[in-house]
């Protein structure tokens, strides 16, 4: 059975076997459990582990372990790639040239994995942090432990000399390497795991005579009573109180329940616990699974797990995945949308999402021209990819209209649809950027690449540049627009829509959003997952209206300096059509006038032509 199964195991089930903890499978090739021991006065959990046994006690010693030193862990960091090491087991570190972007403290250190598993990918060191809910569960195991143990290698020396045939004491690490043959309690394999002397994937020791005295099981049941007891509530969620359910850790390292940490990152981007700065959602739900948390669940509180993937079954959330959708315009993430609603169809909408306690739907933009590249072979009258939109404030008035405030939580692509009550209900796929690896994996390499030349309002053109760079760019181009009293960033708009974000995920949408871009460019923009690709997009379009403000201004100026001459042309004019009459009296003058005339009417066009030629 594999650790990342959404479904625990039963009290029916026969103990699980912890194979590798790298590859995270389990096998249920173990032997039937034995009886169970009494558990210490106070345990409420439903599970009881099978912790009596020689093997079920080897699983949970190795579930402590680190896998490189095999010593029990110390200061356990969780990797990207969901495995588990000890700190002063992190390879050394070395400098990620021409990365930029996430701007982390440590993202710039990196080192090769050494894990099989991984298959020598780079991690940041920005990535590793402390598993506080895997220390906390270690320090508990420690104190309750340590109290208790003994110097148990030497209570085993007289038979392990035996064991050489000579009548001599053995050293201590061959005498570890002898204990594979015979036994000891749990006590002395977490001191021999301590030393570093019980392999990982060594098999666990026995006594000679095959049985533990009454007296060690009677006190490692009360132990391990104890330590259940413990461990128990730091397996809450902070989120929704309940026992973890498919546990995420966190770039900061707490942990979650995977549906609670979805719905937190749907409203904001910070960890519910310490306030910081979450990875993509892609890295941390499917990259960063964690499969040392994982097994120390199922294989400590399997029932628990069990009645939490019940629970979650009978959840009416869960009962369908179908969200209304209201085909109208191009909304985006973290952006403050403004609707008045007023079609009956909409307003029976907008009641069910507000009666049923979801408070969200779907927004598309009506489809117009060419079918999008991105749609594919998407059949509908709207586009394929939009934004879910969360009611945040909703005033209706006494003839059914509606003035709803909402804003953009995450975006999707419509799988599928239907039509209820004169709108589509749809099965949709959430849409996430790429992970930070990815991420920066792309900048690294066209920043090595050299600058494509030619034309500076192309994509080619903006390879070379940092991602910081193209964010900065972009707030020294808003930040002028305002200066420059601009509508499209007029201080109403701005407390409408907030101030420019400093997040560069962020800022293309708030940038789309206010700019006056046809939607097809927009588009675009909302189907990129790569945070360098929109910055790119929306730098393109900066740059291409500063070059028309250019044009623009450079026209005003050159007709402001040739304004006279300008104007001595339109008062000739004026002027010969004024008095052609009296031009034809006077008939001795006319062609010493037209002369005139024609000179100043050349010298006025050759004029007007310099500034729209030098304007363009």
């Amino acid at each position: 059975m594999n650790v990342d199964s959404n479904t625990g195991p039963s009290a029916s089930d026969s103990p699980y076997y912890l194979d590798s903890i790298a590859g995270g499978d389990v096998s249920r090739n173990a032997p039937q459990a034995e009886p169970r021991p009494e558990l210490a006065p106070g345990f409420e959990s439903k599970s009881k582990p099978r912790l009596n046994g020689n093997r079920h006690l080897r699983e949970f010693v190795r579930l402590l372990q680190c896998e490189l030193c095999h010593k029990i862990l110390r200061q356990p960091l969780a990797l990207p790639c969901g495995e588990t090491l000890c700190r002063s087991c992190l390879p050394p570190f070395r400098d990620r040239r021409n990365i930029s972007y996430p701007n982390q403290p440590n993202r710039r250190k990196g080192f090769l994995c050494p894990f099989q598993s991984c298959k020598g990918q780079e991690h940041s060191l920005a990535d590793c942090n402390l598993n506080i809910t895997l220390a906390n569960i270690l320090a508990i195991v420690d104190t309750a432990l340590s109290a208790s143990v003994s110097a148990s290698l030497d209570k085993h020396r007289n038979p392990l000399a035996e064991v050489d045939g000579h009548g001599e004491e053995l050293d201590i690490a061959p005498a570890a390497l002898c204990l594979l043959e015979s036994s000891v309690s749990l006590l002395e394999a977490y001191e021999l795991a301590q030393a570093g002397l019980l392999p990982f994937n060594s098999d666990f020791p026995t006594q000679m005579d095959g049985r533990l005295s009454d007296e060690t099981k009677f006190l490692e049941q009360q132990i391990v009573g104890s330590i259940l007891l413990r461990i128990r509530p730091e397996l809450d969620c902070q989120v929704c109180y309940n026992f973890l359910r498919l546990p995420i850790t966190t770039s900061c390292g707490h942990t979650f329940c995977q549906v609670c940490l979805k719905q937190v990152r749907d409203r904001s981007n910070l960890c519910p616990f310490c306030r910081r700065s979450l990875s993509p959602y892609q890295t941390v739900v499917e990259e960063k699974a964690n499969r040392r948390m994982r097994a120390l669940l199922s294989y400590l509180f399997s029932d628990d797990v069990a009645a939490r993937d019940d629970q979650a079954a009978e959840d009416p959330q869960n009962e369908t995945n179908q969200v209304p959708i209201f085909a109208c315009a191009m909304t985006f993430p973290r952006v403050p949308m403004f609707l008045h609603i007023f079609e009956p169809r909409y307003r029976l909408m907008l009641q069910k999402v507000i009666s049923n306690g979801s408070r969200s739907f779907g927004m598309v933009s009506h489809r117009r021209g060419p079918v999008p590249s991105a749609d594919g072979d998407f059949d509908a009258p709207f586009t394929r990819y939009g934004t879910m939109l969360y009611v945040t404030d909703l005033q209706m008035f006494p003839d059914g209209r509606s003035l709803v405030e909402t804003i953009g939580t995450y975006r999707f692509k419509i799988v599928s649809y239907t039509w209820q009550d004169g709108y589509p209900m749809a099965m949709v796929e959430r849409i996430e950027d790429i992970a930070y690896a990815d991420e920066e994996n792309m900048e690294m390499m066209e920043r090595m690449l050299d600058a494509t030349p030619g034309n500076a309002t192309t994509l080619a053109s903006l390879s070379h540049l940092p991602t910081q760079e193209l964010h900065r760019q972009g707030l020294e181009f808003v930040n002028s627009m305002r200066t420059s009293s601009t509508g499209w960033f007029a201080d109403r708009i701005i407390n409408a829509y907030g101030q420019p974000p400093q997040d560069p995920a962020i800022f293309p949408f708030w940038v789309a959003t206010l700019l006056p871009v046809h939607e097809r460019e927009k588009y675009l923009v909302l189907v990129s997952t790569s945070v360098r690709e929109r910055l790119k997009l929306v730098t393109v379009w900066m740059r291409s209206m500063q070059q028309r403000s250019w044009r623009t201004q450079w026209f005003l100026y050159h007709l402001l300096n040739r304004l006279p001459i300008i104007g001595i042309f339109f008062a000739a004019i004026y002027f010969f059509f004024a008095n052609r009459k009296d031009f034809a009296k006077h008939q001795t003058v006319v062609s010493d006038n037209l002369s005139i005339y024609f000179i100043g009417t050349m010298i006025a066009i050759i004029a007007t032509a310099t500034v729209f030629s030098r304007a363009r």
